[in-house]
């Protein structure tokens, strides 16, 4: 049993000691506890990862109306296609006698009902014989060539091609994707002989994603984001360079610093918008765009506080949508946005100089360090004030991690980045996916130059 105190002046000295014991232990508890009500709302965490208590965007209704086609709306139908486009003409006329024993007289026009069936699809097998001989007079041997666009692998350039839309477009696993070549096309190939497929696609690929990474240096605007992307036995991040006709992708081991440099260089020219990871700190806030929605995020957080910091965080939440209702509006000189970005400061300087939250003064602190960088879609224009574009086409990778899993080999991490970045590309610039594949494949086939992912005018932003 512990000693009681024997004098009053060691009473205060325990009760001053129990008291900051009380206060250290009550920081505790509210970092815990803002720990534990992290959601998509107020961190970076998705939404996928809120509680049950919370609604997902899914379950979010614009409208409280019903769903569907709404009264007084015009329906609308497929076209019928002309009779050059149809591939079979079933003429279905009624009996020539009535049960009366009267001849039926048709109509001038009969009622055109189309039918679209899918034909049964094999896959067609090609054999190729290769001869070999020897010269009769100084012995060369000589050997036959495949013809153009034929590979030495059973797989051939339109089947790879299809294989590799199927693991990026469609999500497929590699086991789904051998089940459905099978089912359908009569194709009966192991997941090692799929896995091999993607190798392939990531092989025939590397020469035009290396030519559209290096017309990064010449970019005006790149948007970068990452997220994990694990190997079995390694975290792996996937980092995304995001242009509006251009989107690359990229595995590396870490997400640190040097992973930037080899993706924009150490001395960028172009105006990156990322988040206020701290690996960007090398960049200068004049060429940086901080994502307004991570500021948000943050924002929301503090306001979730008590006190002094809980007042401060609702006032810079709701300057931050009062930013965004102002670009809403048309509003984009920085004439225009002066009353605001001082409101702004005044709030963040408050934040950094209270003394009742340290996380909130670090936070408001390192906002004002990035100062310039909050508001380079004024002196940019054209530059969205979030990082939107490199996030949304993170969520294709995003997908196909939750579906298929973590990659197993180097092969996998390659298939999966440059296999997305044509992916998302050809997206974007309304490509079909299948054909450039296809024209990519017989041009590493054939050692001929690669089909182009490189916008023809380059954009600048």
């Amino acid at each position: 049993m512990a000693q009681l105190p024997q004098s009053l002046a060691e009473c205060h000295a325990v009760i001053l000691s129990q008291a900051q014991q009380l206060s250290v232990l009550q920081g505790q508890v509210k970092l815990l506890q803002e720990r534990v009500d992290l959601d998509s709302n107020n961190s970076s965490k998705p939404p996928s990862s809120n509680g049950p208590g919370q609604r997902n965007r899914a379950q979010r209704r614009a409208s409280a109306r019903a769903r569907g086609a709404q009264p007084g709306h015009k329906g609308h139908s497929r076209a019928v296609l002309d009779e050059s486009q149809v591939d079979q003409i079933v003429e279905c006329k009624p009996a020539p006698l009535c049960e009366c024993g009267q001849p039926v007289d048709l109509d001038d026009q009969p009622q055109r009902h189309q039918v679209f069936e899918v034909p049964v699809i094999q896959a067609r097998v090609d054999e190729y014989r290769l001869y070999s001989g020897r010269c009769k007079g100084c012995g060369k041997e000589h050997e036959g060539l495949l013809p153009a666009g034929v590979p030495r692998g059973q797989l051939g350039p339109r089947a790879l091609a299809l294989i590799g839309t199927l693991g990026t477009r469609y999500h497929l696993t590699q086991r789904k994707i051998r089940d459905l070549l099978a089912q359908t096309m009569g194709v009966d190939f192991s997941v090692g002989a799929i896995s091999q497929a993607h190798g392939k696609v990531a092989a025939a690929l590397k020469a035009p994603v290396a030519e559209a990474v290096a017309t990064l240096c010449n970019a005006g605007v790149v948007h970068i984001d990452e997220t994990s992307y694990p190997r079995e036995g390694a975290g792996n991040w996937v980092w995304a360079v995001a242009q509006p006709l251009l989107v690359l992708f990229s595995v590396w081991p870490s997400r640190a610093r040097y992973v930037i440099h080899e993706l924009i260089g150490t001395a960028p020219k172009c105006l990156v918008v990322s988040d206020r990871y701290a690996g960007y700190a090398f960049i200068d806030s004049d060429q940086r765009q901080i994502c307004w929605a991570h500021l948000l995020r943050d924002f929301n957080r503090i306001a979730q506080r008590d006190g002094v910091a809980g007042r401060i965080g609702q006032r810079l939440l709701a300057l931050g949508y009062v930013m965004f209702r102002w670009r809403a509006r048309g509003k984009t000189s920085t004439g225009q946005f002066e009353p605001l970005q001082r409101r702004v400061r005044r709030a963040l300087e408050q934040g950094a100089s209270q003394s009742y939250c340290s996380r909130t003064a670090n936070t408001c602190a390192n906002v004002l360090k990035l100062w310039s960088a909050l508001w380079g879609f004024i002196t940019h224009p054209g530059v969205e004030p979030t990082n939107n574009a490199a996030e949304q086409a993170l969520r294709s990778i995003v997908l196909k991690r939750k579906i298929s899993g973590p990659t197993r080999s180097r092969r996998g991490d390659e298939f999966i980045a440059r296999g997305y970045s044509v992916h998302e590309t050809c997206r974007r610039q309304g490509v079909d996916l299948w054909g450039y594949l296809h024209k990519a494949i017989v041009a590493w086939i054939d050692k001929a130059p690669h089909p182009s992912m490189v916008p023809a005018v380059a954009p600048s932003g």
